[in-house]
């Protein structure tokens, strides 16, 4: 009798509540795939060339961990609330009847945990196949390929999702339980009642809506413009402008939507009886509305740019060295000369690069004073129209009067690596150099239009036309130098320049080709790097920079879209119990129209048109905020190697935003199925009367 009572309150409660059960099993699934991010293959291949970012990382994890459980509990608290309030007609029949309180909670007890051992079975196994797939997809567009992959199962995983899963739905019933112990048995019987709107008469809703409005303006321009990233107190007042911005909005929003849906003159059917319900349940959960918005304008947000940042890992950028070599010439080739090494790397080319001293240096330094004018660069930058690439490039002017000076044939060797033609430059002409993280397509633009204007800069008194447009290719396979802005000469004029001193002189090689086709790039690279960490050499890899930057961008998508994900089923959860609840409230309404002559249909039609209105009035608002927030994102933290493209990283985000529309609309039809079977319990004894 026990047990099948618990089965079958539990699955009435599934049916009834799908929503919330079906986030809880997302929640499952969520749980369990952070806590075993360490055993993702992209994570076990960063942790050799980051360990101490990657082992921050993972010590992000449990603050991650805790946090989501935290916002787990409100969810579970909030949805519990709701059944129990659904239910408790049925709990007071039991006590009537002469059920024990300590067997009622029991009972209840016993469905609720049945219900949680069914979302753990639900979602662990789904949980375990979806971080498989992710695991092999990522290894896939960073170029690990399949080649060596581990399986990512952790029971660890497992124990900590199945206990802080129970923990926080044992804690919500305890609380939920508690409240309905304390009631007697006569307010257990009562219908839920219909909550009291404020008559609110005046200007002050139009004002609070004024004022919303304002300060949501505020917030946007300031995010927009930048100036939110100025220090962290600027952050704060943005964030709590924005925020007190959409709670005003949504507080005067009842007048407005009175005004303008009742300004229909054609008012067929249950149109006005619509408007009522939609308006009063706007000005009775404004805050709740507002909470939900701000909840999904954070997961639209953090889901738009783990989309754009992973999409960014996926694209491999131009590189022409694979291994970097400092030291003699003589041992670096006697050390690549092994068979092994020698089978898989290619040619050994030579970069030159020296600083021009233009300061007057100590005796026995080794290096001679030298000249150095650039006046009609300062003119031709001061000639182009006013960008900010053009204060950058005048500010880079600025500071360069010590230039690096590249020589033209290591040059060419770079680009001869990355199969690409030659330079030419004449004795008397020279060309700027950037590395590749310190450009973008705008920048270069600058810089290509100042070149086109043929200025002069003079070096010891000869002058040196600057020509053709703006080199990027990096010198070195990682961060052995960087240089921000200097000038490539012909070798004559280098040689001349440091007759007698000593420059630096860096050694690059790379991996054969039909390695890197056969094994993939990052394999191909790392196979090598085994071998090399068994010479004397002193090197640097290309593993180093993509590894760093991969770190940032694999940690930056995995952390967005898990917060996404719980921002999102989180803030839908709550707008639709939450509406959920409010109809119930109101079933008398419903039971009235059924006995005045309205059928069935209508009632639910008119139920379909505020379920849509509710969360339309909440996820736009929500989406609007978004395309600001996600500007501004872009605009304050995204890498510097990134800037280049984002633009296009801007559209691809608005785009996944967009694709976000697609789980609002399953949000919504489950809302609405659950209201018509909602409506259709409540007025099927009315029916029966009739």
């Amino acid at each position: 009798m026990f047990f099948n009572m618990v089965g079958r309150n539990s699955r009435r409660d599934r049916k009834e509540n799908g929503m919330f059960f079906g986030s809880l099993t997302a929640a499952v699934v969520l749980f369990y795939m952070i806590l075993s991010l360490e055993n993702q293959d992209v994570m076990q291949f960063l942790h050799t060339m980051e360990s101490d970012a990657v082992d921050r990382l993972l010590g992000l994890v449990s603050v991650l961990y805790g946090f989501s459980l935290f916002l787990i509990f409100f969810l579970v608290y909030f949805a519990g609330k709701y059944q129990m309030e659904r239910r408790s007609h049925e709990f007071g029949l039991y006590l009537m009847l002469g059920m024990k309180r300590s067997r009622l909670f029991g009972i209840l007890m016993a469905e609720d945990m049945w219900n949680s051992v069914l979302a753990l079975l639900a979602g662990l196994p789904l949980s375990v196949f979806l971080s498989e797939m992710i695991s092999l997809i990522t290894s896939r567009l960073v170029g690990l390929g399949i080649i060596g992959h581990r399986s990512s199962f952790s029971l660890t995983a497992v124990l900590w999702t199945a206990a802080g899963f129970f923990g926080v739905k044992f804690l919500a019933f305890l609380i939920l339980s508690g409240k309905i112990a304390r009631q007697e048995i006569s307010v257990l019987m009562e219908e839920g009642q219909e909550e009291k709107q404020r008559e609110e008469q005046g200007r002050s809703p139009v004002l609070r809506f004024a004022a919303g409005l304002l300060l949501l303006a505020a917030a946007y321009g300031t995010a927009l413009s930048g100036t939110a990233w100025r220090d962290v107190r600027t952050m704060t007042v943005t964030v709590i402008v924005g925020t007190a911005g959409t709670f005003l909005l949504f507080s005067g929003l009842g007048k407005r939507l009175e005004a303008v849906m009742l300004r229909k003159k054609q008012k067929k059917g249950l149109y006005t009886f619509t408007c009522r319900q939609l308006q009063e349940n706007v000005f009775l959960k404004h805050r709740s509305m507002a909470v939900s918005s701000l909840l999904i304008l954070m997961a639209l947000v953090c889901f738009s740019y783990g989309i754009a940042m992973g999409r960014a890992a996926g694209r491999e950028e131009g590189h022409a060295a694979d291994f970097t070599f400092t030291g003699g010439e003589a041992d670096i080739r006697r050390e690549l000369a092994a068979p092994e090494l020698k089978e898989m790397l290619g040619g050994l080319s030579e970069v030159k690069a020296g600083l021009l001293f233009t300061e007057e240096e100590p005796e026995g330094t080794g290096h001679r004073q030298h000249t150095f004018g650039m006046e009609q660069l300062l003119e031709a930058a001061d000639k182009l129209k006013d960008s900010e690439e053009k204060e950058t490039f005048k500010d880079n002017l600025r500071y360069f009067t010590s230039p690096y000076v590249i020589s033209l044939s290591g040059y060419n060797e770079i680009l001869k690596m990355a199969g690409k033609a030659p330079i030419r430059l004449s004795d008397n002409e020279t060309a700027f150099y950037t590395d590749a993280d310190y450009s973008d397509g705008a920048y270069k633009k600058v810089v290509d239009e100042v070149c086109r204007m043929r200025p002069v800069v003079t070096i010891d008194g000869e002058d040196h036309k600057v020509t053709g447009t703006l080199c990027t290719e990096n010198l070195v396979a990682d961060r052995l130098i960087t240089i921000s802005l200097g000038l490539i000469l012909p070798d004559k004029v280098f040689d001349r320049l440091f007759a007698g001193e000593e420059v630096n002189v860096y050694w690059n090689t790379y991996v054969q080709r039909e390695l890197v086709e056969e094994k993939g790039l990052l394999q191909a690279v790392m196979q090598v790097n085994s071998l090399l960490k068994k010479t004397d050499l002193e090197y640097e890899s290309y593993l180093q920079g993509i590894g760093r930057q991969m770190f940032y961008n694999v940690a930056s998508t995995y952390v967005s879209l898990y917060l996404a994900a719980i921002f999102l089923i989180i803030g839908n959860t709550v707008i639709g119990v939450q509406f959920l609840m409010q109809q119930k409230k109101c079933g008398k309404r419903y039971r009235m129209l059924i006995m005045l002559g309205s059928d069935s249909g209508a009632v639910c039609r008119s139920l379909d048109t505020q379920i849509r209105w509710y969360f339309a009035l909440t996820v736009l608002t929500a989406v609007i905020s978004s395309i600001f927030g996600i500007g501004s994102l872009f605009k304050g933290i995204l890498p510097t190697a990134l800037e280049g493209r984002a633009g296009v990283l801007f559209w691809t985000a608005l785009l996944a935003a967009g694709l976000l529309c697609i789980v609002e609309y399953v949000y919504i039809t489950i809302v609405m199925r659950a209201g018509r079977r909602h409506i259709l319990e409540m007025v099927r004894p009315a029916k029966e009367r009739i």
